[in-house]
C-alpha cells in the first residue's frame, strides 16, 4: 500500500509539473506564423504499470509490480527529408524514463535516456496506430557483487544498454494536446560486456497526455518523391555488398577470472526490393577468445586454436532510414569446438554510412534471446549495376 501511495503522489508531482510548464512557459507561436515550418515539438509525460518478468529461474526473486515514469520530447515530421515521407510522417524523439524496480533490495532503481521512433502503422485524421522503437544508455543503481550482492544474478554492471519497444494508439483531442494509450517492453542489458548479464525484462501498460509547443506544420505529400531513382531508368537492377570487421569485449572475471576479445569478420548481400527494405544472405567468421576456457572447464583440451573460429551462413534484412540502417541477421553455424550456444544465432546490428564507401556498425550477437556480446567496427560498401536498358 505504501509503494501505490508513493507512486501516486510522485505522479502527481510529474503532472503538476508538466501543467505549470505548458502553462506559465511562453510559447511564442504569433511570431512563427511568418515562418513556413515550424519545429513541431511537443513534450509528453507517460505513466507505465507492469512487472519484472523472470524469464530464468534465478529471476524469480525478483517478481513484483511496479510503476515506470517517462518524461518525452518528441518532433512529429513532416516530410522536410525523404525518408520521413517513405515512412509516413513518423515522429521522432528522446525519453528519459525512471522505474524503482519493485523497491528490490538487490536491484535498486534504474534510470534510462533513449532516443526513439514512432512508425505509423495506421494513420487516419485524428488517430495513429504506432509501433515505437528505443535503444540507449541505462543506468542501474545496484550490480551484481560477489560478496555484497550475489542474488543480483540478472546485471553485473552499472551501465547497461535500453531497448523499449511499444505498440501505442494516439489521439489528438484538441489541436495542441494528444492522448495515447499503449503496451511495451523495456529491456536492460549490458550485452555480456560483463558477467552475470541475464537481463531485465519489464511488459507494461502505457499512458501519456503529450503538449504541442508550437503550430503543427502540414505534411509534405508524396508527388515531391521522385517516381524513379537516379540513374534507374538507365541501370535495371543493383546488387549490394557491405564487408566488414567488428571487436568485441567479455569481461568474465566473475565466472573465468579473466577478460576476453572477440574478432568478427562478415559480409552481406542485399538486394533492393523496395525504398524502406532490402533482402539477402550474409557470411561470418568468429573467433572468441573464452571459448578457449570454457572447453578446458568442460575438460576439452585445446590443441589447435583454429579449431574455435565459427564459420556461419545467414539471411539478412535490412531497414533503411537515410544513412542509418537496421540488420537483421538469422544463422546457423557451419563448424567450431564450442558448441554450448546451439548451431544458431541471431545478429543485430545498426550501420551508419558516412560516405557513400565506407560504413561504422555496432552488432549485438544473440543466442536465442540471450546475448552474447556486444561488436564495434567498420566496413566497406561496394555496389553492382546490372541489366541496362536500351536507350532509343
Amino acid at each position: 500500500m505504501r509503494t501505490i501511495i508513493n507512486t501516486c503522489i510522485l505522479f502527481r508531482q510529474i503532472l503538476i509539473s508538466l501543467v505549470f510548464l505548458f502553462l506559465f512557459v511562453p510559447v511564442d507561436s504569433r511570431s512563427q506564423e511568418h515562418r513556413l515550418f515550424t519545429s513541431n515539438m511537443l513534450i509528453e509525460g507517460r505513466f507505465d504499470y507492469g512487472f519484472l518478468y523472470a524469464q530464468h529461474l534465478e529471476l524469480e526473486l525478483f517478481n513484483s509490480h511496479l510503476p515506470t515514469f517517462e518524461i518525452n520530447f518528441q518532433k512529429e515530421t513532416y516530410g522536410k527529408h525523404k525518408w520521413e515521407r517513405i515512412y509516413g510522417y513518423p515522429i521522432i524523439g528522446v525519453s528519459f524514463l525512471y522505474t524503482g524496480l519493485g523497491k528490490s533490495p538487490y536491484l535498486g532503481a534504474a534510470y534510462s535516456v533513449f532516443p526513439f521512433i514512432d512508425f505509423p502503422l495506421v494513420r487516419h485524421k485524428k488517430f495513429m496506430f504506432n509501433f515505437r522503437f528505443g535503444l540507449g544508455v541505462g543506468y542501474l543503481t545496484k550490480k551484481f557483487d560477489r560478496l555484497t550482492n550475489y542474488k543480483n544474478l540478472a546485471i553485473g554492471s552499472h551501465l547497461n544498454a535500453s531497448a523499449n519497444l511499444m505498440l501505442e494508439a494516439r489521439y489528438k483531442v484538441a489541436e495542441r494536446l494528444t492522448l495515447s494509450l499503449g503496451i511495451a517492453l523495456q529491456h536492460f542489458s549490458n550485452g555480456s560486456l560483463k558477467l552475470p548479464n541475464y537481463g531485465l525484462n519489464l511488459p507494461v501498460v502505457s499512458a501519456g497526455v503529450a503538449y504541442r509547443l508550437a503550430r503543427e506544420n502540414r505534411t509534405i505529400g508524396d508527388r515531391y518523391i521522385p517516381p524513379t531513382e537516379p540513374y534507374s531508368a538507365v541501370l535495371r537492377h543493383v546488387i549490394e555488398f557491405d564487408a566488414g570487421a567488428s571487436l568485441g569485449w567479455k569481461n568474465m572475471q566473475a565466472v573465468y577470472g579473466d577478460n576476453y576479445w572477440v574478432y568478427h569478420f562478415y559480409e552481406n548481400t542485399f538486394f533492393p526490393v523496395k525504398r524502406k527494405s532490402k533482402w539477402g544472405f550474409g557470411l561470418d567468421l568468429s573467433y572468441d577468445q573464452s571459448h578457449v576456457k570454457i572447453l578446458e572447464s568442460q575438460g576439452t583440451e585445446v590443441t589447435n586454436k583454429m579449431k574455435i573460429f565459427r564459420p556461419g551462413i545467414n539471411g539478412a534484412y535490412m531497414l533503411v532510414l537515410s544513412k542509418l540502417q537496421f540488420i537483421l541477421n538469422l544463422g546457423c553455424y557451419l563448424g567450431g569446438m564450442e558448441k554450448s550456444n546451439g548451431p544458431f544465432y541471431e545478429k543485430l546490428s545498426f550501420q551508419y554510412n558516412f560516405t557513400k564507401d565506407f560504413f561504422a556498425s555496432v552488432m549485438l550477437k544473440v543466442h536465442w534471446g540471450r546475448a552474447d556480446y556486444i561488436g564495434w567496427g567498420l566496413g566497406l560498401h561496394l555496389e553492382k549495376f546490372y541489366g541496362h536498358k536500351t536507350i532509343k
